[in-house]
């Protein structure tokens, strides 16, 4: 198979590689995630795991390239939907616009699967269409984050939170994010969590829910994400180190009026670039 014939494909499945765990990732100006939904068909899980492994070849050299910063394979924990319902999420970040409108040429995708066999060409973007369909796309700016770059490996587990501002208060909102960051980056030191990244809604779509932000929370594995989404482990004592003469609980308080929280999930990490 010729490698022009190779986005003939890509053309049809080009969300299974786009799309937080968000893994930190800052730049000069401010990267866009690009997260694509997917409902992989009953019993198919294993064909379409195998198909990402070859696709996560392709990404790996547009990365190289600096094309793209980071491509990342989740697999849903929580909330199950059924059938109907997305269960895997792919996650693609862009330094820019720039290297977003250029991965649109699928040529441009051309020197990066230089190295597929016909073979690998065929089990991954070709069995992708009959193995899952793209439920939904959206794309999100990096607004804030903690935590060492790069440290997210396939096994993580992200507890992500899609939340709404309060009316008129979505740069409060924002800037209470910004407040509690230094109280995260000593949690993370503690070993509470790997990492922080905060993410805005690019465009009002609405997709997945009527969100604003989506913060995610890293864990090196289920039983820390548990933890700290039940509230059994907190920032409450990294937050009374920083801010000595503030109460924790009065700000947590302050916090709810800025914002409702639209959903919880969590997310295992399957696969990244490396």
């Amino acid at each position: 198979m010729k490698i022009i014939k190779f986005f003939s494909i890509v053309a049809i499945i080009i969300a299974t590689m786009s799309t937080s765990t968000i893994v930190k990732a800052q730049t000069p100006a401010a990267p866009y995630g690009e997260v694509t939904f997917v409902q992989v068909y009953p019993g198919m899980n294993d064909s379409y795991l195998a198909a990402n492994k070859i696709v996560k070849k392709v990404n790996n050299n547009l990365k190289t390239a600096k094309a793209i910063s980071t491509w990342q394979l989740y697999k849903r924990v929580y909330p199950v939907h059924g059938s109907s319902d997305f269960n895997f999420a792919t996650f693609v970040v862009y330094a820019s616009g720039k290297e977003m409108q250029a991965l649109r040429d699928p040529s441009n995708y051309d020197a990066a699967a230089k190295e597929l066999t016909t073979k690998e060409h065929q089990a991954s973007l070709g069995t992708l269409p009959s193995i899952r369909t793209v439920v939904d796309r959206d794309l999100y700016t990096f607004r804030m984050g903690a935590g060492t770059a790069g440290s997210a490996k396939a096994g993580d587990y992200v507890v992500l939170t899609r939340v709404k501002a309060t009316a008129g208060n979505i740069d409060a909102y924002e800037k209470m994010l910004e407040t509690v960051k230094p109280a995260i980056e000593e949690a993370i030191k503690a070993g509470k969590l790997k990492s922080w990244n905060v993410w805005k809604r690019t465009l009002a779509t609405n997709i997945d829910g009527a969100s604003d932000f989506t913060v995610g929370f890293s864990f090196s594995n289920m039983d820390d994400a548990l933890a700290y989404a039940s509230d059994k482990v907190n920032i409450a004592a990294e937050f009374k180190k920083v801010y000595p003469k503030d109460d924790y609980t009065t700000f947590r308080a302050k916090q709810v009026t800025l914002r409702e929280v639209v959903a919880q999930e969590l997310w295992e990490l399957v696969d990244i670039t490396d």
